[in-house]
């Protein structure tokens, strides 16, 4: 039977258009809100999406067939710089750009050479990415999407910042952020081509001192680790890198300009005095040298007053800090071997500085003996054992004498105090550098940090603030669970953001109009704006009938609404009829995302709804799904792969890749998409279509009648996986459900085998799997729907329910039975190389049945606890000496409860006789005394 799904699928998209059936509107039915963070314009919609968006898709359909009122719908997304990246690469012809969307985003070239606006790039892919949703059926209410470049939308954001800023949410000051210089802006996760998840890492800079060149100069030494000082034995610097001696200044910002202050001469790596230009001071270069002339002279440590040697490294990176680096020999792996290698641990010895539980008093030199570390060749093992003492030192260590003091104070809470400490003293200052080396721009540009002044911020370091974000969270349901504490980990981490840029799509800042507000800063609460976006849409509200003043009112409920009316001109019916909107989809129950959105997106999302919304309108939940990759092979928009949806679509079929996509890994795994599974999925699917037919052609003919054994077994399996799939879906574990259908798909199949063949069983179970398919695929299930004869859409169809009378376990354990029955025969006959003509049956003695009652009253039990149990009855006195191994047979293949199995092996007879060419004799004459070697659950087999 040949099938053509891309037919089917376009019929019923058609259908259900014309239909409008996922229009949602407010009605007396429990809501369901679900929503993913929309997509963002500068390509095609590709795999990464496809599992991001399909994973609430399914959950959507799902809630609808449970009876729930579910809105679900979709903005595109338009705003910050990556759009108008593009436009420009595609102007100026960049010829990595022109391949990568020509060959990986399958855009014809005649069509991508004219996207040189970014106009067109928006106009060109929220064209393509509505194509993509309706090609793959996506259950969306279209009347309210948009785009963010939209005027009205625009006045929301505007409305959004407004209520940011009377909270004191937003300030505005100099702070160090992600810059680009060729953009000239603050660069955001989304901005970025690679480095997305670097953050900025804060280093304490100490100041030694030393002479050089006959003046007093300053070596900063930069670490993440201040009470390391304490330790110092030695400096190192890198002899073969260039170093330079330059004149210092911090920039203070006043009323009247930038102020001046003299910080000293400074000797630092060259590539360090680049970066601190950026990061407020004035650096006037004296002279550069190679690091060689610094070797074998003194520095003071500034905290403990005692001078070290110069040594040289070239394991020091001059890329990182200053470039000149403390040694702690004590505590550092790296830096106890670099000694030892230059025969220098006596001359310069080691200080202790921390205690820590399981080592002695120096832990670098007893974790590389331990490990065998021979030479700093050994990066593997030092990595390895730096890890594990920094870890240890970190969670369990607490300073000692030696740090003066701090003695007596845990490691774990010493940074802050120490900084603040060496700051007031002026033996420290602060700079910044990235968690990773390579951050690059979409525009090509290795970023930088830099301290912009005058910049617009978030102040989502604000501890009250933080605090109504932890109780949302607390409140909150997470897919997976384990993704709370990793909110409430970012939370803590969160520091103030920059929100607004010079350049760039995107709202103007309402009360400084010079800047853009940034891409992650708008979009953060605009799942309230779905609730009204269709009276926007369709009523034709201009921008500015959308006053601050209406937006109070719908989303807060404050106001009077015969002065909105006047205001906006707005009808009050229509004013009304919003609020109501937005109160009865509010608040949202699902937000999805994958996890590269926790640490910016879904962590904003929850700080700005409990800064606006009051606690009741606080999301609910947050699902978070793991990275895609083809073929092992991670995505990416310019390289490759890519896999755009439309290609999945239109090679595989929509349905085909819904429910590959949404099956192939659960939640919160990485999906690794291999395309023989996918091909695999597409012919399993095909036969679903072809059974299908089979039971309506059988149907037709035969009604059916009473039922049998098998019959009943099927039931049950079918039954028994709606209550599995209806608790997977409810918990989105798709996977989980989806792998009912090959679960039901082989019932059917032994089924089949066993001889049953009941139209009017099979009709029932083909009703019941068509529903449980229906969130995953359908547009396939919409076509078998109506091929059975029904006259409503599927998808609108109630989820199956189950019918407990067909549930019984012992069905489930008699089958099991059976099939293990098999095995063992086959495996005898394997062994014993007989073809027999009589296979014998003996089930065990009632008395060993008794005994399993009893294991099964007392499932915690040992053999020792069971025995004295098991012998206060006479009875059992007699098989004193089988019993305690028949306990250990019986746990060895689990204790299940009791089954006839006499009954069910005589029931399966006819069907045994047949797979085995023989005889099959049940409980007859005892050959060669078998039968006293039954167990429950394992009969005794003799081979004639």
């Amino acid at each position: 039977m040949s099938i053509d799904l891309q037919s089917i699928e376009k019929k019923w998209q058609k259908k259900w258009e014309e239909a409008k059936i996922f229009e949602a509107d407010p009605d007396d039915r429990e809501k369901f809100f679900i929503t993913a963070a929309f997509p963002y314009l500068n390509g095609v919609l590709h795999a990464g999406h496809l599992r991001t968006f399909t994973i609430p898709e399914v959950v959507a359909r799902y809630q609808r067939m449970k009876g729930k009122n579910v809105l679900w719908t979709f903005g595109y997304h338009v705003t910050g710089t990556p759009i108008l990246g593009l436009a420009e690469q595609i102007k100026e012809r960049k010829g990595n750009i022109i391949w990568a969307y020509n060959k990986l985003h399958n855009i014809p070239m005649d069509e991508l050479l004219e996207l040189t606006t970014p106009e067109k790039v928006v106009e060109y892919f929220s064209k393509k990415a509505t194509e993509a949703f309706k090609r793959m059926g996506f259950a969306l209410d279209w009347r309210r999407n948009f785009k963010t470049d939209d005027d009205v939308f625009n006045k929301f954001i505007e409305w959004q910042f407004y209520k940011l800023k009377e909270k004191g949410y937003i300030i505005k000051g100099s702070h160090p952020v992600r810059y680009c210089p060729k953009c000239d802006n603050p660069v955001e996760d989304h901005d970025l081509l690679h480095g997305e998840e670097a953050t900025l890492v804060e280093y304490v800079l100490i100041k030694f001192e030393l002479e050089f060149d006959n003046d007093r100069c300053i070596m900063p030494m930069a670490t993440l680790r201040p009470e390391t000082v304490f330790g110092v034995t030695n400096v190192w610097v890198n002899p073969e890198e260039t170093y330079v001696k330059a004149k210092v200044w911090i920039e203070k910002e006043t009323d009247d300009g930038i102020e001046l202050i003299d910080n000293g001469i400074w000797i630092m790596s060259k590539e360090c005095a680049e970066k601190l230009v950026h990061q407020d001071r004035k650096v006037e270069i004296i002279k550069e040298f190679k690091g060689e002339e610094l070797i074998n002279k003194k520095v003071l440590n500034p905290i403990t007053k005692k001078e070290v040697p110069i040594f040289p490294a070239t394991f020091v990176s001059t890329e990182i800090g200053t470039g000149c680096v403390m040694s702690v020999p004590a505590h550092a792996p790296y830096d106890y071997v670099a000694l030892r290698d230059l025969g220098k641990v006596e001359e310069v010895g080691l200080i202790p500085l921390i205690k820590v539980e399981g080592y002695g008093e120096f832990p670098a030199k007893e974790i590389v003996e331990k490990m065998g570390i021979k030479s700093q060749n050994d990066e593997k093992l030092l990595e390895k054992a730096t890890n594990k003492i920094y870890k240890d030192e970190f969670h369990k260590g607490v300073l000692n004498e030696n740090c003066g003091k701090y003695a007596g104070l845990p490691v774990r809470e010493i940074k802050e105090k120490l900084t603040k400490d060496f700051i007031k003293k002026g033996i420290a200052e602060i700079m910044y550098e990235f968690s990773e080396e390579n951050v690059v721009c979409r525009c090509g540009t290795k970023c930088i940090v830099k301290t912009v002044k005058g910049q617009w911020f978030i102040k989502y370091s604000d501890e009250e603030w933080k605090e109504l974000a932890h109780k949302c969270v607390d409140r909150m349901n997470f897919i997976p669970e384990s993704a709370r504490k990793e909110f409430h980990n970012k939370i803590d981490w969160m520091k103030d953001k920059a929100c607004a840029r010079k350049k760039g799509l995107g709202t103007k800042l309402p009360f400084d109009k010079e800047w853009v507000i940034e891409s992650l800063s708008d979009s953060t609460i605009y799942m309230a704006y779905y609730t009204i976006a269709k009276f926007i849409n369709e009523k034709g509200i201009k921008p500015e009938q959308l006053t601050e003043k209406l937006f109070d009112y719908v989303f807060l409920g404050k106001g009077n609404v015969e002065e909105i009316e006047k205001e906006t001109g707005l009808p009050k019916d229509l004013i009304e009829e919003m609020r109501k909107e937005f109160l009865y989809w509010y608040p949202l129950d699902w937000r999805c995302s994958a996890k590269d959105l926790v640490p910016n997106h879904l962590t904003f999302f929850i700080f700005n709804h409990v800064a606006i919304f009051p606690e009741e309108l606080w999301p609910r939940g947050i699902v978070v799904n793991g990275y895609v990759t083809i073929e092992g092979k991670k995505l990416s928009k310019s390289k490759g792969p890519v896999l755009p949806v439309m290609e999945v679509a239109e090679k595989y079929g929509a349905d085909v890749g819904r429910f590959y996509i949404t099956t192939c890994a659960e939640l919160p795994q990485d999906a690794d998409i291999k395309f023989k599974e996918m091909e695999r999925a597409k012919e399993n699917l095909i036969r679903f279509y072809e059974f299908a037919m089979e039971v309506i052609d059988l149907f037709e003919k035969d009604k059916g009648g009473e039922l049998t054994y098998i019959d009943k077994w099927l039931l049950h399996k079918t039954y028994k996986a709606v209550k599995i799939a209806d608790e997977a879906f409810s918990n989105i574990q798709l996977r989980r459900a989806g792998l009912l259908f090959y679960e039901l798909m082989n019932d059917i199949r032994w089924y089949k085998r066993r001889g049953g063949n009941n139209p009017k069983v099979l009709m029932e179970v083909l009703e019941v799997l068509v529903k449980l398919m229906t969130p995953f695929t359908p547009h396939l299930c919409e076509e078998i729907w109506e091929k059975m004869g029904k006259d409503t859409f599927i998808s609108n169809e109630k989820f199956p329910e189950v019918k407990e009378e067909f549930i019984d376990e012992t069905l489930e354990l008699g089958e099991e039975y059976i099939k293990s029955v098999m095995d063992d025969i086959r495996e005898i006959i394997e062994v014993t190389k007989i073809q027999p003509k009589k296979i014998y049956l003996y089930t065990a003695d009632d008395w060993k049945y008794e005994i399993l009652e009893i294991m099964n009253e007392n499932k915690e039990d040992s053999i020792k606890q069971l025995m004295p149990k098991i012998m206060k009855n006479e009875k059992f006195r007699k098989y004193g000496k089988e019993i305690p191994k028949l306990i250990q047979q019986l746990t060895k293949i689990g204790v299940k409860k009791p089954i006839n199995e006499a009954e069910i092996l005589n029931n399966a007879k006819e069907f045994l006789e047949k797979e085995f060419g023989a005889e099959v004799i049940i409980n007859g004459e005892d050959i060669k005394g078998k039968k006293k070697h039954a167990i429950p659950y394992k009969p005794a087999i003799y081979l004639e």
